[in-house]
């Protein structure tokens, strides 16, 4: 009896916890029967989809997908039998659009009931920079100064793009540079009175000037002129700042 208490307690705290782990995660989940009606959906997913949870339970998947852009598709692959795969959707709204991935899996129960479980990301920023990245590294590339851009939306805003001028200035490449800070080229020389201009600027969303020491990978040292400027979106928030570099 005590065993069966046991395993019972155990079966208890198990499914407690994956319930509070789905509906706490960043990670949209859904579930979809083999009717295509939602059986669960939990809140990261709701709020992706900018839906009522309680209102589109047991509906039908065009309840849940209603806006997103070619959901009659949509609704149709998430259909297929047995299918598994990954699409990237947008949902549009007055206000806002969001780049939404879609995986799905199949899943069948010992029942042989057969179940889709569909995990959703929010990918809006990732393609934001990547749109950004493509639609001026043309122009930045064709530079013979230093470019590097920094994402103003994430902590400690960390470079998402260096052209080929800055890599031949800095010795660093470029998988080297993404996801740091600017400040990897001032080694331990944090204190120049410049680097005010510098933070200032970023403070007030603002171009900025100055000219700084920086450190090659090699550990050589060189003055650098910079020039920053705020990248705005469509609503003038700024969500990067390009740099614009030469070595004096």
């Amino acid at each position: 009896m005590i065993q069966n208490r046991l395993a019972r307690e155990n079966d208890s705290l198990e499914h407690a916890l994956l319930s509070n782990w789905i509906h706490d995660a960043d990670i949209g989940m859904c579930v979809v029967d083999d009717t295509s009606r939602l059986v669960m959906l939990n809140a990261a997913a709701a709020r992706m989809l900018g839906v009522d949870s309680l209102k589109v339970l047991n509906q039908p998947l065009k309840a849940l997908l209603g806006s997103i852009d070619g959901s009659p598709k949509l609704i149709q692959w998430l259909a297929t039998p047995g299918f598994d795969g990954q699409k990237h959707v947008i949902r549009k709204t007055a206000d806002v659009q969001l780049d939404l991935l879609l995986k799905c899996s199949s899943v069948r129960t010992s029942t042989a009931e057969r179940f889709k479980v569909v995990a959703i990301t929010d990918i809006t920023e990732l393609v934001a920079t990547q749109k950004l990245e493509e639609g001026h590294k043309r122009q930045w590339e064709a530079l013979n100064a230093g470019v590097v851009v920094s994402d103003a939306r994430l902590p400690d805003m960390p470079i998402v793009y260096v052209n080929s001028a800055f890599e031949r200035m800095t010795g660093y490449a470029r998988d080297e540079l993404i996801g740091h800070n600017c400040r990897i080229f001032q080694h331990n020389n944090n204190q120049q009175p410049a680097l005010e201009n510098i933070r200032q600027a970023i403070r007030n969303e603002t171009n900025g000037h100055a000219v700084l020491v920086n450190y090659r990978k090699d550990g050589s040292q060189f003055l650098n002129e910079l020039f920053i400027a705020p990248i705005r979106d469509a609503k003038r928030v700024t969500t990067h700042f390009v740099g614009v570099q030469h070595v004096r």
